[in-house]
């Protein structure tokens, strides 16, 4: 259901057709009344049919056939970047093939403020219907990137100030304590293999998070959420002097 009001705020033109059951009409008011006036199909459906149509018990009600998401180019990252339209922080995704933790990434990194995520061109896995379901809206706010040349494109990022920091269950620097602002790229590897040896070459510093030590790692989109939060604390937190008049008063 949030997917699917998301896509009608953000890019309601790219609407083809929406099937919906009795019951989530009414919600979905707006949406059908799109539809009517621009001569866009939509059919009311009982939650079995919706359930075959989705291929999912997780259809919530309802269900938008929709244009693709445009996924983005290196030519268009540099450009924004050149604009200012793009301030980070990044993520780069080094061999993260799982759909659903795209999309999880995606409903992490909207929250948090990602201004884009990142990948190999033909290596990120592609926004799925289920990916985008579990995204809960985020696939609208965070645009993908396919990088044809990661390795170099990654070091044009940091001729335009941005830092590489690459995670690890192995080694580097607890993340509470290292620096960091929204000018990074956060490199997240895949659970099997981390990151490939090119990229993690690329780091200007290694990060872990701290733990018991008694699993090899965390889920991709886990550890994605904890760095990423901190990246947000560290961005929006007061300055010290601000925080020690705050307790004077």
């Amino acid at each position: 259901m949030r997917a699917c009001e998301a896509l009608f705020a953000r890019r309601p033109k790219d609407v083809i057709r929406v099937y919906i059951t009795e019951d989530r009409r009414r919600h979905f008011s707006a949406l059908l009344d799109y539809c009517v006036q621009e001569r866009k199909g939509f059919q009311v459906v009982e939650d079995d049919n919706l359930e075959r149509i989705t291929g999912s018990i997780h259809h919530e009600g309802i269900a938008i056939l929709a244009r693709e998401y445009r996924r983005w180019s290196t030519g268009d990252m540099m450009r924004w970047l050149e604009e200012k339209r793009l301030s980070g922080p990044f993520l780069y995704l080094d061999g993260v093939q799982n759909p659903h933790n795209l999309g999880s990434i995606l409903r992490i990194a909207s929250h948090f403020g990602v201004s884009a995520i990142l990948g190999a061109k033909g290596d990120l896995p592609p926004l799925s219907p289920a990916a985008v379901r579990v995204a809960e809206g985020g696939a609208e706010f965070v645009p993908v990137y396919g990088l044809t040349d990661p390795v170099g494109d990654l070091e044009r990022l940091k001729e335009f100030g941005f830092r590489i920091v690459a995670t690890s269950s192995h080694h580097g620097d607890a993340v509470y304590g290292a620096p960091l602002g929204r000018r990074i790229v956060v490199v997240l590897g895949s659970e099997g293999e981390g990151m490939s040896p090119p990229i993690e070459a690329l780091a200007d510093q290694l990060l872990q998070i701290p733990g018991t030590g008694v699993v090899e790692s965390l889920n991709v989109s886990v550890a994605c959420g904890i760095l990423l939060s901190e990246v947000w604390r560290r961005s929006h937190e007061p300055p010290p002097s601000d925080r020690s008049r705050g307790r004077r008063r």
